[in-house]
């Protein structure tokens, strides 16, 4: 996957890149204003979104750049954040049945499998984070070039 971030600061690691969610704001019918959609709203309010990037090419503060993230990890993250907790919720609640719980307690094993199944995702990401990158800005798009090909196509 590939679109264009600004890149906003620089580390040791890497660069700070930013870029706007529009994939998910597009089909919005939230999105009228053009302030969010609901997807903002649930990741914080803000359309945009901030990552550290491998920075191989050297790009400086205020450079506009295309990063990549692989197609393959992604949808392996849609995955967990999606399906995991469901799956975990459901496992839980078949122990519950098994073990001739009552409904209440079935579904407060439920509950608390969901719940702790996001805090673990939550510590795998943050653990994660520090030993790979997930996103590689792939090149520098001078802004005079970009200008041309927005206005001249």
């Amino acid at each position: 996957m590939r679109t264009k971030a600004k890149v906003i600061a620089l580390s040791e690691k890497g660069a700070v890149v930013e870029t706007e969610r529009t994939s998910a704001c597009e089909g919005c019918h939230k999105n009228e204003d053009g302030k969010g959609c609901s997807v903002c709203s649930l990741m914080g309010g803000d359309r945009n979104f901030s990552a550290l990037a491998e920075n191989e090419v050297g790009a400086r503060v205020g450079d506009t750049v295309i990063i990549e993230t692989e197609t393959q990890r992604v949808l392996w993250y849609a995955v967990l954040v999606f399906l995991m907790p469901l799956i975990a919720a459901g496992l839980a609640f078949a122990v519950g049945y098994f073990c001739r719980m009552q409904a209440p307690m079935q579904a407060l094993l439920s509950i608390v499998a969901f719940v702790a199944c996001f805090i673990g995702l939550f510590v795998y990401s943050k653990t994660l984070q520090k030993k790979r990158f997930d996103v590689r800005i792939t090149e520098i798009v001078q802004t005079a070039d970009l200008e041309k090909t927005e206005t001249h196509p």
